[in-house]
């Protein structure tokens, strides 16, 4: 193929395959020495004259046509479509694929799964526990090893699942290339010009190519008119290079035509092509998104928070057991090491390490599906925006219409016709319904002008119908020429053109010069308005001229008017005549259009292109949800103004502005396009420079700006926008290397759902986090409270990184594999500065955390007492030191069962975010329904199989009773009417920021005089153009210097950082009271004995021996 991937700069130490990046590359496959020797040319003869791009040894095969028949191939009929003989070539030269490295090796991944910092930590904790384990005695004896083992067990699962979905990620990127780099290419096969993939190119085939193409393979110029190529891919010169037999014939594969047309001669594919060559070197690695970043960076924030909450348990910890050992002259290091590992566990609970993981998952699904829909996703972070967009800048051509363009009106001779097929919006008000009254030699003049003057083809299909190849405008006019019964091929094989003045944005129009009689036609066709001016004469019917001054010509004029207002495109056909000794050397004649003056007409087309069936509806979903469908077209007002009112665009109740010209657009001063910008829905006669135009001025605005394009020039605008689509049929290859997302069908129901999936990854990932951080939440502060009263943290270890590996991978695979929903296009964009954590999510997270944490706590302290646990040993190896350490083990049991069932079911809530049906089409989610059943039974093992034995004692896991079952359960379930009453909370009396406004206060926050959020800056808005980046607006608005600013926020800042210090240090000193009086009081605890009835539920635990009620 011609183009198999795109270089990305690399850290070699990141580099698994660095050997690459030094320049070992692959070695081609073998060719097969049989077949090569059947040929007058080896392939790597081939190989080295197009590197060395050897002229004289192209001379010295016999030119091209030595080459051609070296290779058995025609100029003029190209290889055969014999599969058989092609697989000659393709055993003789290679295949035209490329074979892409193989993903990381799984024990690489793994490897690096292990250098992530919290794995690290439980890694060194799983090392000093097994030491102390087996070294110490008495640890040995209780199986004290148990724990580090399990850590060890746990952590090698949690590094092969990461290294298994990286694993797993790294192959669909690569097969996503795959797909993503293979198009079609125009070959010619037994005297027949094909459309077939650039994977069956095979050396020797004659391709045609044209302005914007990319070559598919190293290749030799043939024959063409005016072809330059932009070779800045390969040699990073940006200057256009001519391509003839005299000064360069040689073209390269991954180039782009950027000008003319031509014939030429593959002569090497695949591996042993020179982009082939350079692509060995490369790896395509997927780029962090950035929303990736953005939850990056929450994360960590997030994961500092734990860090401060596992230090603080960490040290209450220690204090605790420092009171407790100084009082018992009992010091056992091994409860220091189990703190240590707590604090680690609240750390590896706290960081959402799900999130990035989640993003992930979500996006390869959304790609996956967006396939389906005909949508190819080039870049992973068209994905998110496309949640964002609030303007879609449309085509109209084949992303509104069907780009079937058929001739349905023609003005000939002097008369008008009507042809079959018109269409329901066209009204035979012509003077006749048939052309059969024009001559055949005026027929055979227009027909001549017709297929000179194009560079399409049609081909017919086994089953009867024509495929349009190409220009569908120029095919239109084609299968005119088919209805006369008139052969375009031949003609075109009798008139080869002398020079091809190819179509441009600039003159909207395009001209073909070939031989007629002793002088040269110059045959042209264009825009109805611009062209019809250059003619001083028309042809009639009867091969006569006649003048054409400027009253006829506004006659005709009107005549355009009236196509165009049926919603008709129209092109004016036109010719000149230069007699021979004029002096022009066509070959080397500039493209200034002087060429083009006193011409003569020979008549107008109409020519209709229908509106897709779907097109409406799909104008319409957008429009609901809040997306302005614009349609930028090169067609004049009146026929774009039809257009847009039967696609739904325009509905009559759009302002002034509504429908604008291209040139007057470009011609406002930046205030006036400011102004209008959003007010635009229909821009007529537009070029490509005015729709990059119109994406700036949008984006200066602030709009979140989506853009189609099909032509090379469409490739700044794509590049400009926030999401560019090219269309997968009718573009350029040079528009989708520079688009983010192909249309497959170039159909604008494709970007409809792009949108859809666009924020249903949003939605996706909000869920996710909405949802990790009750866990995080819940699990932190209850470990907290716990060290702080002194009693074992109910939610040990093991457990934790149980909660943790569930909640984080099976939970992000449940809710961001969930199908997007409709409903979703009812709401508003999300907008560029949306928060990720919204005020619905503020008010779920912290209502629900509320719930479980009340519940978990009442567990806690009072649990011994609901269940009348009383006190009793463990079942494995007990203690005489904690004679209660059965009981212990029994509560935190059933805490940690009931906190995991509450998860589980709190899953379910997070389906919805402000919606209370969180059940609506949950059977559709098939993935998420297995993934809840899948979690509750690998509970249910994990509390029958591991409770029963020693390893679950050692660990903090227990059997407990059926009734504390059924309440494990019912409290889970009671998580799901929490959670509605929770949404039913109106917002107003939450805190947070909206998704529509940022700034705006809830009641909530005015009455307890919440600080006024602002708007977050981003990079755009610090490269806006005009700003002053040094001043800043105060709070009255005033303009001040941005030092003052900056000085001023340090100072409250460091004020702040003062304020938290005193209150840390006030506290600080409170607690350490508080322990003292914990101290003394223990004292006259151990006095009183075990036996009492009322001190036995609170008999000494593993931290140490003070009761519940000491704080």
């Amino acid at each position: 193929m011609g183009c198999f991937g795109r270089k990305q700069e690399d850290d070699e130490d990141d580099q698994p395959h660095a050997a690459l990046k030094k320049g070992v590359q692959n070695e081609p496959p073998p060719l097969d020495p049989a077949a090569a020797a059947t040929f007058g040319v080896s392939a790597e003869a081939l190989v080295n004259m197009i590197e060395e791009r050897d002229k004289p040894a192209l001379a010295e095969m016999g030119g091209v046509d030595g080459l051609l028949a070296a290779l058995k191939s025609s100029k003029t009929k190209g290889m055969t479509t014999n599969d058989d003989e092609l697989d000659v070539h393709r055993r003789a030269f290679g295949p035209n694929k490329f074979r892409y490295p193989p993903p990381k090796n799984f024990f690489v991944l793994v490897w690096e799964a292990f250098h992530d910092i919290t794995v690290l930590i439980l890694c060194v904790a799983a090392i000093i526990s097994l030491t102390i384990g087996l070294a110490v005695p008495e640890k040995r004896e209780e199986y004290g090893y148990i724990e580090g083992i399990a850590i060890v067990a746990v952590i090698a699962v949690v590094v092969t699942v990461q290294a298994c979905i990286d694993y797993s990620k790294e192959k669909k990127f690569r097969q996503l290339n795959s797909v993503k780099d293979n198009y079609d290419v125009q070959v010619l096969r037994n005297g027949e010009t094909l459309r077939v993939s650039a994977e069956e190119v095979v050396v020797g085939d004659i391709m045609k190519i044209t302005a914007g193409d990319k070559l598919a393979a190293d290749a030799v110029y043939v024959d063409g008119s005016n072809l330059k190529t932009n070779e800045s891919a390969m040699t990073g010169e940006v200057v256009d290079i001519n391509k003839n037999h005299e000064k360069d014939p040689f073209l390269l594969s991954g180039t782009i035509v950027s000008e003319g047309v031509g014939f030429v001669v593959v002569i090497a594919v695949g591996e042993r092509s020179q982009w082939g060559i350079i692509l060995s070197q490369l790896i395509v690695e997927p780029e962090a998104t950035p929303l990736q970043e953005r939850l990056d960076k929450l994360a960590m924030q997030i994961g500092w928070i734990g860090i401060i909450m596992a230090t603080l348990t960490f040290f209450v910890s220690m204090i605790r057991w420092i009171v407790h050992s100084a009082d018992t002259g009992n010091w056992d290091g091994t409860e220091v090491l189990r703190f240590f590992i707590d604090a680690v566990t609240i750390v590896v609970v706290a960081i959402p390490e799900g999130l990035p993981l989640a993003i992930t998952l979500g996006l390869a699904f959304a790609m996956r599906k967006m396939m389906q829909d005909n949508n190819l996703v080039r870049r992973l972070e068209a994905c998110e925006t496309m949640g964002s967009a609030t303007q879609l800048n449309a085509d109209k051509t084949g992303t509104l219409t069907q780009n079937r363009m058929t001739v349905v009106q023609a003005y000939f001779g002097g008369a008008s016709f009507v042809y079959k097929g018109a269409g329901e919006h066209i009204e035979a008000r012509a003077e006749s319904l048939g052309d059969a009254a024009l001559p055949e030699a005026f027929k055979q003049t227009v027909a001549l002008n017709v297929a000179v003057n194009s560079q399409a083809n049609l081909r017919k299909q086994e089953d009867g119908t024509v495929e349009h190849l190409g220009n569908k405008t120029e095919c239109a006019l084609l299968q005119m020429v088919e209805n006369w019964s008139m052969d375009y091929h031949a003609l075109r094989e009798q008139n080869p053109p002398n020079r091809i003045f190819l179509f441009s944005s600039a003159k909207k129009r395009m001209s073909t010069a070939i031989k007629s009689g002793e002088g040269v036609r110059l045959h042209c066709k264009g825009a109805s308005e611009i062209v019809l001016r250059l003619c001083s004469s028309e042809m009639q019917a009867d091969g006569t001229i006649r003048p054409l001054p400027t009253e006829e010509q506004d006659k005709v004029l009107a005549k355009v008017e009236a196509m165009a207002s049926e919603g008709l495109r129209t092109l004016v056909l036109c010719y000149r005549d230069f007699a021979t000794g004029h002096g022009i050397e066509w070959e080397s004649v500039d493209d200034d259009g002087y060429l083009e003056q006193q011409m003569t007409l020979l008549g107008l087309v109409g020519i209709k292109d229908p509106i897709r069936p779907e097109t409406r509806d799909a104008v319409i979903m957008l429009k609901k949800a809040g997306v302005t469908v614009r349609m930028v077209t090169g067609d004049n007002p009146l026929t774009a103004k039809f257009i847009a009112t039967e696609a739904g665009i325009l509905d009559g109740s759009e302002g002034p502005e509504a429908l604008l010209e291209g040139p007057v657009f470009r011609k406002m001063s930046d205030e006036e396009k400011r102004r209008v910008a959003l007010g635009i829905r229909v821009l007529a006669r537009s070029s490509p420079t005015d729709k990059l135009l119109l994406v700036r001025q949008h984006k200066k605005l602030g709009e979140v700006v989506s853009v189609t394009g099909d032509g090379t020039n469409d490739a700044p605008a794509l590049k400009e926008a926030d999401v560019g689509f090219a269309l997968g049929l009718a573009g350029t290859e040079i528009a989708k290397e520079a688009c983010d997302i192909v249309i497959l069908d170039d159909n604008i129901q494709s970007m409809a759902k792009a949108v859809l999936w666009g924020r249903n990854v949003y939605s996706s990932i909000r869920k996710f986090l909405q949802f990790q951080l009750v866990v995080n939440v819940v699990a932190v502060t209850l470990n907290f409270i716990s060290a702080c009263a002194g009693r074992r943290l109910p939610l040990g270890a093991v457990p934790l990184l149980w909660v943790n590996m569930i909640m984080d991978s099976m939970g992000a695979l449940a809710l961001a594999t969930e199908p997007p929903r409709m409903s979703l296009m009812d709401n508003k964009p999300f907008g560029r500065r949306a928060p990720l954590i919204n005020r619905a999510m503020f008010r779920n997270i912290f209502g629900v955390s509320i719930f479980q944490l009340t519940v978990t706590l009442v567990l806690m302290f009072a649990g011994n007492d609901i269940f009348n646990l009383g006190c009793f040993p463990p079942e494995f190896a007990p203690d005489e030191e904690f004679p209660c350490e059965g009981s212990t083990l029994k509560l935190n049991s059933l805490i940690f069962n009931t906190f995991v069932f509450m998860q589980i079911f709190n899953e379910i809530n997070s389906r919805r975010i402000e919606e209370r049906d969180v059940f609506s089409k949950i059977l559709d989610s098939k993935l998420f329904c297995v993934i809840i059943v899948i979690t509750i039974l690998v509970q249910v093992a994990l509390m029958l199989g591991v409770g029963q034995t020693r390893v679950g004692q050692q660990i903090g896991i227990v059997t407990i009773s059926g009734a504390m079952w059924g309440t494990s359960i019912v409290i889970g379930l009671l998580a799901l009417p929490v959670g509605f009453l929770v949404r039913s909370i109106p917002l107003d009396w939450c805190a947070g920021p909206l998704d529509d406004d940022i700034t705006q206060m809830s009641k909530f926050e005015k009455f307890f005089h919440f600080p006024q959020r602002k708007e977050p800056v981003f990079e755009e808005d610090e490269e806006e153009e005009g700003d002053d980046e040094s001043l800043m607006e105060d709070t009255t608005g005033a303009r001040v210097p941005l030092a003052e600013v900056v000085d001023a926020s340090k100072l409250a800042s460091d004020r702040a950082q003062r304020l938290v210090k005193l209150r840390v240090y006030v506290h600080a000193v409170a607690f350490i009271n508080v322990v003292n009086r914990a101290a003394s009081s223990k004292k006259m605890i151990k006095s009183v004995g075990t036996e009492d009835s009322e001190i036995i539920p609170h008999a000494p635990q593993r931290v140490e021996s003070s009761t519940s009620s000491d704080l």
